[in-house]
């Protein structure tokens, strides 16, 4: 395997004016092994060359494995980094990592498998010479981990599974930079209270350029350079005016970078990058509302790590793909089971979907929570929201997913999550609204939810899915005029047969139901792909799956994904006829004359009003003209329950029309 050569990478990496900072990827070639030995000092010589991001439960005879594994891989370090600290940056180890320099425990990560930590390999590091990186990684079932031993229903990929980085740094480090952006929606002035932690505690005062750009134009905001004192908190805050801003929205996702250094003796000594977006989302009501504008929203989870080629350690551009997915099916708003990684995170944000993130407590342990349990429940949530506070995708921190009777626990975590982040909103996501009423979990939190599954999981022991409107008047009267979210649905096969078909039928009866409750603000079907999981009925080892997906697992269509995306797009058209028709009411189809030249069509787009609903800013609708020449028409601002009529000079032969989001993605091709 090849050693890294930190020297030629410092010597053609760009600094800056006295800067001293590097980032190095330590992504690529690491030797692995999976073995229950003590393989600290180095691995022998029967490892194997894999590629990092990595999982080893995709590998052939490690599928259902579950216990320890190693990884190792040789740095050389420059002499003339002395005097830097050097930090080993893991985006997410699952679920136990334990980091050895050059034989040396360094530090450990245990029961926190998807959330990011910092090793610092400071004092350990040989500098002029080569240096040995082991990790331990382990991901046996344990009662100590969120997921609780086997009771969760994805897969149990264990090993370095998302980026690492090494960190190079003078004696001042930056853990993180918090932005909390406030947007005036009357005048779209944006203010920012900026909150930074030292990795060292111990400094009292510090002086720290920060720098704010439009990400689209690149046009700087705010630039300043300003000592500040550290508060009783640990922090380093200051608030910041950016002037009139571009909110962001999902049809609209506008970011602003950061750039945030802490200075020491005029040099640089370290520097973070980022980005956040300002956008209000809040409750008014039994509605969802969005920078001052009600809404019900429709989305889709997707289950990463389905994919038997990559499983959870999937790379940038796949994830991306998924994301890609998701807007086309006109997504605005996602949840997911278990923390994600940067890459999805960036790209929900730079596509405009609204996301919660959850602690995954799925189902079990039931109950309360050992203090134990708690703990490490708190640390994973802290974790969680250092990590991602900046991303304006994120809309909610949800504490438990399908668990009962644990109200006490579900009330001490949301407050917690209140502590480290006011800005938004805590979520409980329940199954069992209809059964608990008044004391359902989901209530104690800012959003009663409902995983509906009337008809196939739960509901009388009929299971017929037409009971469910007399469930939502069970339910209505406990809400206290609240919204329900409802945050999944789907048909799980084999557990229950039909195939595709009965999957259609069942979203559009589902989803028609969801659309007449006044006081259902959104949902979110479940799933995108049909997704690995150790729990899976179909498929051997790395092939494992529930079929659950409009797609399968590697992301090719159903025809029932046609049918979400037109559900959930925002228009409907209603009318397409040319500018002189006639109906001819004496012909049995009611046929339309018109004159033989005219090659005007007249198209009647209406804005649906249930879910989803929302104002439609900067679409267009594109067609090739008879020419063979490509137009586009700017749209109104179409407001719901609104119906528009849309005048399509020199309309090709077949009346084929697409209409754009602003983004140029098709919500609805005709």
């Amino acid at each position: 395997m090849k050693t890294i050569l930190l020297g030629l990478l410092l010597a053609s990496t760009s600094l800056g004016l006295n800067a001293q900072v590097l980032d190095i990827p330590l992504n690529g070639e690491w030797l692995f092994i999976a073995d229950s030995a003590d393989f600290s000092t180095g691995l022998p010589s029967e490892a194997v060359t894999v590629s990092v991001p990595h999982t080893y439960n995709i590998m052939d005879g490690l599928e259902d494995y579950a216990g320890k594994a190693w990884y190792e891989k040789r740095i050389e370090v420059p002499a003339d980094l002395k005097g830097c600290q050097l930090k080993a940056e893991f985006e997410a180890v699952y679920h136990d990592a334990f980091i050895y320099v050059n034989g040396k425990l360094a530090g450990s990560h245990a029961g926190k498998g998807y959330t990011p930590f910092t090793v610092d390999i400071t004092k350990y590091v040989k500098y002029g010479q080569e240096n040995t990186l082991v990790v331990g990684v382990n991901n046996a079932y344990s009662a100590s981990n969120f997921p609780y031993m086997r009771s969760f229903d994805w897969a149990n990929d264990g090993g370095i599974y998302r980026k690492v980085n090494l960190h190079v740094t003078g004696s001042k480090s930056i853990r993180y930079a918090h932005f909390t952006p406030q947007l005036s929606p009357a005048d779209s002035i944006g203010t920012c209270k900026v909150s930074i932690r030292l990795h060292e505690p111990q400094v009292k005062g510090a002086t720290f350029g920060i720098k704010v750009f439009d990400k689209q134009t690149h046009q700087p905001v705010f630039q300043t350079r300003t000592m500040l004192r550290r508060s009783r908190q640990g922090t380093f805050e200051t608030t910041i005016n950016c002037g009139r801003v571009l909110p962001w929205h999902f049809d609209h996702p506008n970011l602003y970078g950061f750039e945030v250094s802490v200075i020491e003796g005029g040099t640089v000594s370290d520097t973070r990058k980022g980005h956040f977006g300002f956008r209000n989302f809040q409750i008014e009501g039994n509605r969802f509302v969005l920078n001052g504008e009600p809404v019900r929203l429709p989305g889709i989870e997707t289950m990463p790590g389905s994919n038997p080629d990559f499983g959870m350690a999937e790379p940038e551009g796949y994830i991306q793909e998924s994301a890609a997915m998701l807007k086309d099916l006109n997504t605005t708003i996602t949840r997911f089971h278990w923390i994600q990684g940067e890459d999805m995170l960036n790209a929900l944000d730079s596509l405009g979907i609204l996301a919660q993130e959850e602690l995954s407590w799925w189902q079990q342990p039931r109950g309360q929570l050992t203090p134990e349990q708690e703990a490490l429940a708190k640390e994973t949530i802290a974790e969680m929201i250092e990590a991602h506070y900046n991303h304006p995708c994120i809309y909610a921190w949800a504490v438990s997913n399908e668990v009962r009777d644990n109200q006490a626990a579900v009330a001490n975590l949301g407050a917690f999550i209140k502590e480290l982040d006011p800005s938004r909103m805590a979520e409980s996501v329940g199954n069992r609204i209809y059964q608990y009423l008044d004391d359902d979990p989901s209530l104690l939190l800012d959003i009663p939810t409902w995983n509906e599954y009337i008809g196939t999981w739960h509901g009388s022991g009929k299971k017929i899915r037409e009971e469910l409107p007399d469930y939502f008047a069970k339910i209505s009267p406990v809400l206290n005029g609240r919204p329900l979210f409802i945050t999944e649905y789907g048909l799980c096969e084999p557990a229950f047969v039909g195939g595709d078909r009965r999957r259609t039928d069942d979203m559009l009866y589902h989803i028609k139901e969801w659309m007449r409750q006044e006081f259902v603000t959104g949902y979110i079907y479940f799933c995108l792909e049909d997704y690995r999981t150790q729990m899976g009925e179909e498929g051997l080892g790395r092939h494992r799956i529930r079929r659950h997906g409009i797609t399968d697992n590697r992301h090719h269509p159903k025809p029932s994904y046609y049918v979400l995306r037109d559900l959930m797009s925002p228009v409907e058209i209603d009318k397409v006829q040319p500018s002189t028709a006639v109906r001819d009411n004496k012909t049995l189809a009611g046929v339309w004359e018109t004159k033989a030249d005219d090659r005007t069509l007249i198209v009647g787009i209406a804005v649906k009003n249930s879910i989803p609903s929302y104002t439609l800013r900067g679409y267009t609708l594109k067609y090739v003209d008879a020419k063979g020449s490509p137009r586009s028409i700017a749209l109104p601002t179409m407001e719901p329950g609104q119906r528009y009529e849309i005048a399509l000079p020199e309309v090709n032969d077949c009346f084929k029309f697409k209409i754009c989001r602003p983004d140029g993605g098709v919500c609805m091709d005709y």
